[in-house]
């Protein structure tokens, strides 16, 4: 296991329910972490997200690794869906961790090490959601474009990992659109997931992190 003291993680979205969980974990973990969410950072824009770690670099001295907990969730049927969802859908899931991926992973392969982690869900593993096919397409497009990320980076120590929650996450705004709802997975459990993912050696990566609900 390989400890995380003094590491420099970026958490995208780190504002959020389980952004604020992951920063925590890896804080706990003795990382140091730089909370990454608009207003001050759209990662949207592929500037800013060049700017990000370019000012990482130059304030840390290092960047060891970044959680991408930015996307976005949306339930149609595909003959009833806004045309604007699909936009919605592929720039907040898929976009944005693109620029981010395009961003960092040049000093991955400098450095020949990292950690980048990217959120697909159930339906990226199952490979389909009835009522949600676009929030679905979207998650299956990140799972494989973190794949081939990964791909591309073998004969470095740089990894990247795919965390699947196989359900509702418990923050907030779940809690308020699933009234008597009780089987949500703690967002702490994810983040502990992926500082244990941090600390694996070289010799035994995980690429792959579902993460289930209670039974």
């Amino acid at each position: 296991m390989e400890a995380l003291d003094g590491q420099v993680f970026v958490v995208t979205g780190g504002k959020g329910a389980i952004g604020r969980a992951v920063v925590a974990a890896l804080d706990a973990a003795g990382a140091r972490t730089q909370v990454a969410d608009r207003p001050e950072v759209d990662v949207l824009d592929p500037a800013a997200a060049e700017r990000l770690v370019s000012e990482v670099l130059a304030r840390e001295g290092r960047l060891d690794g970044v959680i991408h907990t930015v996307g976005g969730f949306g339930m149609a049927k595909v003959h009833e869906a806004p045309l604007a969802d699909y936009d919605r859908m592929f720039d907040l899931n898929v976009r944005s961790l693109f620029h981010v991926a395009r961003a960092v992973v040049p000093h991955f392969v400098k450095t020949g090490r990292g950690l980048l982690v990217g959120f697909s869900s159930e339906p990226g593993w199952s490979g389909a959601s009835p009522g949600a096919a676009l929030y679905a397409a979207a998650k299956a497009a990140v799972a494989t474009f973190l794949r081939s990320v990964d791909g591309e980076l073998q004969g470095t120590d740089a990894r990247v990992a795919v965390v699947y929650p196989m359900g509702a996450v418990d923050t907030p705004q779940n809690r308020r659109d699933m009234p008597g709802f009780e089987r949500f997975i703690d967002a702490r459990d994810i983040a502990e997931t992926i500082v244990h993912a941090a600390q694996r050696s070289r010799a035994g990566r995980l690429l792959e992190l579902p993460v289930y609900p209670p039974r």
